[in-house]
């Protein structure tokens, strides 16, 4: 207690030193950093430095650390002593008090050349702390007197981003792709005031996409360290982001040392898309394209959607069905089946036709249909055959198409080489008619007309002889046939070209060469 009233009157003798000497002169000078920040929670060194003009000293309990209060005063925080001196303590002003307890006084040190240092450790910052501090110093001049000096000091408070308040929840929990759906996310940025980031991670995919960054700056005020910023995206979903994750996070100058996957987060649980069924794809098994009378054959069929065909989720609505047609014209034949499974065994050639299937699902009272077919041949032997396979849009599928066109081309090819020596042989045949190797060298010139008996008449052996005798007694005139003897021609001459009477027998005489 006599301590604290030595310290007391002390203070009142300075004070009144005050009202008789200015301050200044070219006494000692004290020094602290103009500006200061510190993180909240972390420490921070309010250090003064103070050096001693030739023959100055400076009284212990005057040196002393000050806050600056709302009216705009300096009230005092606590003491200290040269080295040598009293310990420093804590004074019970507002200011001391709400310091101390987390606040060390360290004992002025030393530094050489007549300068020492006065500091105030504070363990753990707050956010209150923000505020102007002054260091104060008394000095004892030999001259002058009592002197006092200050320097001010700004502590600026910094406070890193916090997790988001709540994890976010898509709007409208029924989500169908292409829509647009809205994601809030409201998060404390932090001091100085950062930034809300949205993430999309994709299933499957690693690395997350940036959908967005929020660009609301808050006003800074003094001893406020909690900025609080509500950021909303508007993304339109895909089927690709059924089961992906979106995250909020918050990120400020304090954290910029941080990945971004490590800055404070809040994530959705996996949304849930829902999206109409595709193209089915069927397999065979085995993969053939025709198959023998008697074997078995397996058809799998295959679609996406959300929900799945497969699913067991309302089966009146998502599930796979299979008919047949055996011809084009045919009414389809509803097949049983084991989900998209079809099994077909003790195969039979009335089997051979197309093989439909389709895939449905259903969500918001909406259902959707795809439907793709397989075309199948079953024959005695199990040989493969050239009917064309259809791809899972119903359509040829590239070897089918290749294939056609080979075998058109071959046709084309054949059906040229057939032209080309059918047309060889005519002309062939033309020529060894039309141009013989050489001109006959003589043709027989004279026509010959003799009564010659009709053989059929005279041949006793005919069993015509006696009706014929009887009927032709007479003899027939009977006239040789020649070519005419233009050069390289085989025309045969007709007998009435010659100007003589027809005659009923005629010898046809080939040109003697």
């Amino acid at each position: 207690m006599e301590k604290k009233m030595d310290i007391f009157q002390k203070i009142i003798y300075i004070l009144f030193l005050w009202s008789i000497h200015l301050q200044g002169g070219d006494c000692g000078a004290v020094q602290t950093t103009a500006s200061l920040t510190g993180t909240i929670g972390g420490p921070v060194d309010f250090t003064c430095t103070y050096t001693l003009g030739a023959g100055e000293r400076v009284i212990s309990g005057l040196i002393i650390w000050q806050a600056e209060t709302q009216s705009a005063v300096f009230e005092n925080i606590a003491t200290f002593s040269p080295p040598g001196g009293d310990p420093p303590i804590f004074l019970t002003t507002e200011s001391g008090l709400k310091l101390r307890n987390r606040t060390d006084l360290l004992n002025v040190t030393d530094m050489g050349s007549n300068s020492y240092s006065v500091v105030m450790r504070v363990r753990e910052v707050e956010c209150s702390d923000e505020n102007k501090y002054r260091c104060s110093v008394t000095f004892i001049d030999p001259n002058l007197g009592p002197v006092l000096k200050t320097s001010e000091t700004v502590f600026t408070a910094q406070a890193p981003g916090e997790n988001p308040y709540n994890v976010p929840v898509p709007n409208p929990s029924n989500i169908e792709e292409n829509m647009k759906i809205d994601l809030s996310c409201t998060a404390n940025v932090g001091k100085p005031p950062g930034q809300i980031k949205w993430w999309r991670f994709r299933e499957g995919i690693t690395a997350p996409v940036l959908m967005g960054t929020s660009s609301e700056t808050p006003q800074v005020q003094a001893g406020v360290c909690d900025y609080n910023v509500t950021f909303s995206i508007q993304p339109v979903v895909t089927k690709d982001d059924d089961q992906s994750v979106w995250r909020c996070s918050v990120d400020n100058d304090l954290l910029s040392s941080v990945s971004d996957l490590n800055k404070p987060n809040q994530e959705t649980e996996r949304i849930n898309v829902y999206y109409k069924v595709g193209v089915p794809s069927i397999t065979n098994s085995p993969n053939n394209l025709e198959y023998s009378v008697g074997s078995s054959v397996t058809l799998t069929c295959t679609a996406k959607g959300n929900p799945s065909p497969d699913t067991n989720i309302d089966k009146n609505i998502n599930k796979y069905e299979w008919t047949f047609k055996a011809n084009s014209e045919d009414n389809a034949t509803v097949l049983t089946a084991v989900g998209g499974q079809l099994t077909l065994n003790n195969l039979q050639e009335s089997q051979t036709g197309t093989y439909t299937c389709t895939a449905f699902n259903g969500f918001n009272g909406k259902v959707f249909n795809s439907s793709a077919s397989q075309m199948l041949q079953i024959g005695p032997t199990g040989n493969p055959v050239t009917e064309p396979r259809l791809d899972s849009d119903g359509g040829l599928s590239g070897g089918a198409i290749a294939g056609i066109v080979i075998g058109v081309i071959v046709i084309l090819v054949l059906i040229a080489v057939a032209v080309v020596c059918f047309c060889k042989s005519r002309q062939s045949k033309a020529d060894s008619f039309e141009e013989p190797p050489e001109k006959p060298i003589r043709n027989n010139q004279n026509l010959s007309y003799v009564n010659t008996p009709d053989i059929v008449n005279n041949d006793k052996s005919s069993p015509f002889y006696q009706n014929e005798k009887k009927q032709y007694n007479t003899d027939m005139p009977y006239t040789d046939l020649t070519f005419d003897d233009k050069p390289r021609s085989r025309k045969p001459i007709q007998l009435y070209d010659t100007g003589l009477h027809n005659g009923p027998y005629t010898d046809v005489m080939m040109p003697s060469v």
